[in-house]
């Protein structure tokens, strides 16, 4: 249950520096309004820290948008998550392209190296992992791992191509709001979203069986484009 809390608390009701500061100030003026009445009560006050308050605001806030939303809950699949889509907090978006471009830049070894095994990590990243073949491009497919992105789980295919690094993401789209802040283009005849974060080039498409793909490669915008919207 903490476990839980804590993931829908990130992911639906993030905390802005905005937030945080008025949440400060109103413990100060309360503070000072109870030592004002009550001298006795400024000590128990102050044993309040931040890290006790935070998690009682976050849970607040979250019970507050989960109860706003829970009668739209019901309708079809493709509306619930163009309306996820539309409501994704831009901050929330921007720190799931900042996991995928650190992951991409860590040296560290894959954990699997057999494409046999990729069926096993269905029930961690919730969807169908397949080998993309980028043969055409000179790719070479050197292992894969589940690595956490935005308090979620993703399968992190590691390429090297013509002696750059590329990484392959697939994930269950509907939980990875990618193309919130990403700029669509269309490659053959296939809507991607392509963008860029520290130097790393992002392209990500979606599928309708609800699997997302997204690269992240050194590469330029255009064939990271190209790469992701070969994958089928």
């Amino acid at each position: 249950m903490r476990v839980s809390l804590k993931q829908v608390v990130h992911a639906e009701a993030p905390v802005t520096a905005g937030f945080e500061e008025r949440i400060r100030l109103a413990l100060a003026a309360e503070s000072a309004r109870e030592s004002r009445m009550n001298p006795e009560h400024e000590a128990p006050l102050r044993m309040l820290s931040w890290r006790g308050i935070l998690p009682i605001a976050a849970a607040a806030a979250v019970v507050m948008v989960w109860a706003a939303t829970a009668d739209n809950r019901v309708g079809d699949v493709a509306t619930s998550q163009s309306h996820m889509y539309q409501s994704a907090a831009p901050a929330s978006v921007e720190r799931l392209l900042e996991d995928l471009v650190k992951n991409h830049e860590r040296s560290t070894a894959p954990q699997f190296t057999e494409a046999s095994l990729l069926s096993q990590l269905e029930p961690e990243v919730g969807v169908p992992v397949r080998l993309p073949n980028f043969k055409q491009y000179g790719a070479r497919w050197e292992g894969v791992s589940v690595v956490p992105v935005n308090n979620q789980r993703a399968a992190s295919l590691r390429y090297s191509i013509g002696g750059h690094r590329l990484t392959v993401y697939v994930y269950n789209a509907s939980r990875f709001p990618v193309r919130g802040t990403l700029k669509q283009r269309v490659v053959r005849d296939e809507p991607v979203y392509v963008g860029s974060r520290y130097g790393v080039s992002i392209a990500a498409t979606e599928r309708r069986d609800g699997v997302g793909y997204a690269v992240a490669t050194d590469l330029n915008d255009d064939e990271s484009a190209e790469l992701v919207a070969s994958i089928y």
